[in-house]
């Protein structure tokens, strides 16, 4: 098994390395990948980017078709095969460009570098029948067994397909899943103390970027898909954010005023708190509030590169806010750790990570989230909420559970704040609900609440 600790020869090895990676270490493809890239031609990175992302996208119907062919399961075999073969049966099933025997033959070697001459055999006669029968693999019947026959057929969660086909129908579940598989485009979101959008696109545009403006958030820049705006003079500048367009929705919602104390309760990476500091134009004070040492100095690092005084990073836990003596803020921004459900285009590695009993233990986590911001605000306070999911345990309950414990609480209107391409179908005036198959944006939920001013 010589080789694992080589750069990779070709894309698919180095596609390979990764996906070993992503499962040994739990982590995400989109940083663990381009440690594998380094002296790789253009054409075998893109083909590697390929691989490993359409891999991890189709996991469990991969691993399906594979144990169609083999009396074992694909978890029994060693992390390398079993990546190995995963990676191969994603080009016999899902692209056409590559030919089948060339497919198999780099399998074998592959095989036999990170496994030995028995395996090697495996790999070969199983590849060569699943190739054999690619055309015409036995689906579940669409009737019978609409939740796996979509779960397979679309590579979503089982689970999560059921509940889509029971809260919404099965066509609009196979909408859902259709669009949880295309990745969205690249967003970012102009710091406006530095550049407006048409100066940031024909900026972009001089470094070799095509950049336009979104159709659905004015002011909000999308980039060509392949680009890398993180790369562009332009970022290093402090003249954007690269940020979701459900996620750059979501500060202005509480119409921060310069000279405002704004609290952003789970801060990390910073996006929300660095985007409350342009909206008040530099003036006032976002205490960016995280847990972890490490995610912290993302904030800082953000706020440093776009040139911002006012965002104040603060390592505190947010379930207990009132121990940090911190002033009375006008607003709180809970964007809570949440499944991440929402955004699965851009992580599917969350897809096969999450498990229907997350969604109850994030919800008693957000209710105490909530509940800490709720004793520090003063009457007249806004309490704002945010989650990159779109399951009701952690959306339409949490709201429901909250404003059930603070009546001292006004559940605000938010459909007027939003801009005029998503004012319809978004919620129910109070909230706001976000869908990849409805809005071509991540799927996100939003509410907000104002303390009551006794008199």
């Amino acid at each position: 098994m010589s080789g694992k600790g080589e750069l990779p020869g070709n894309g698919r090895e180095a596609a390979l390395r990764a996906l070993v990676r992503v499962e040994q270490d739990d982590a995400y493809l989109n940083l663990v990948l381009p440690s594998f890239l380094g002296g790789l031609a253009a054409d075998e990175r893109a083909l590697a980017v390929k691989l490993a992302a359409g891999t991890i996208q189709r996991l469990n119907t991969i691993d399906w078709a594979i144990s169609l062919f083999s009396d074992r399961s694909p978890h029994t075999f060693t992390p390398w095969i079993r990546n190995l073969l995963r990676l191969s049966a994603y080009q016999l099933l899902y692209l056409d460009r590559i030919p089948d025997y060339a497919v198999v033959d780099e399998a074998v070697r592959l095989a036999r570098r990170f496994g030995h001459r028995g395996v090697a055999g495996l790999t070969n006669a199983l590849l060569r029948r699943l190739a054999g029968e690619a055309a015409s693999l036995p689906w579940p019947d669409q009737n019978k067994n609409p939740s796996l026959y979509l779960s397979l057929k679309h590579s979503q969660p089982q689970w999560l397909v059921s509940r889509m086909i029971k809260r919404f129908g099965f066509q609009e579940a196979l909408k859902w899943c259709l669009a949880a598989n295309i990745k969205p485009s690249t967003s970012l979101r102009p710091n406006i103390l530095k550049s407006g959008p048409f100066e940031l696109i024909e900026k972009l545009g001089k470094e070799g970027l095509e950049a336009f403006e979104s159709p659905l958030i004015p002011g909000i820049v999308r980039i060509k898909r392949g680009d890398n705006p993180a790369a562009a003079q332009a970022f290093h500048q402090g003249l954007f954010t690269i940020q979701g367009e459900s996620s750059a929705l979501v500060a202005p919602l509480l119409l921060p005023d310069p000279g405002d104390t704004i609290i952003d309760s789970c801060s990390a990476p910073g996006g929300k708190a660095t985007h409350l500091a342009e909206l008040m134009g530099d003036k006032g004070q976002v205490y960016a509030v995280e847990l972890q040492k490490s995610r912290l100095q993302l904030v800082k690092k953000a706020a440093r590169r776009l040139g911002l005084q006012s965002v104040k990073p603060l390592l505190a836990d947010s379930r207990s806010l009132e121990k940090q003596n911190l002033p009375a803020p006008a607003a709180v921004l809970v964007d809570a750790p949440c499944t991440g459900l929402g955004v699965i285009r851009r992580l599917p590695e969350i897809k096969w990570r999450r498990r229907e009993k997350d969604l109850l233990a994030m919800q008693f986590l957000q209710l105490d989230l909530l509940r800490s911001a709720a004793r520090i605000l003063p009457p007249g306070g806004k309490l704002l909420y945010s989650v990159c999911t779109t399951e009701p345990e952690e959306t339409e309950q949490v709201v429901e559970a909250f404003s059930r414990e603070n009546p001292d609480f006004n559940l605000e209107e938010l459909q007027g704040r939003l801009p005029a391409a998503l004012q319809d179908d978004t919620g129910h005036g109070e909230t706001v609900s976000l869908w990849p198959h409805r809005h071509d944006m991540d799927g996100f939920f939003m509410a907000l609440w104002q303390k009551k001013n006794w008199k």
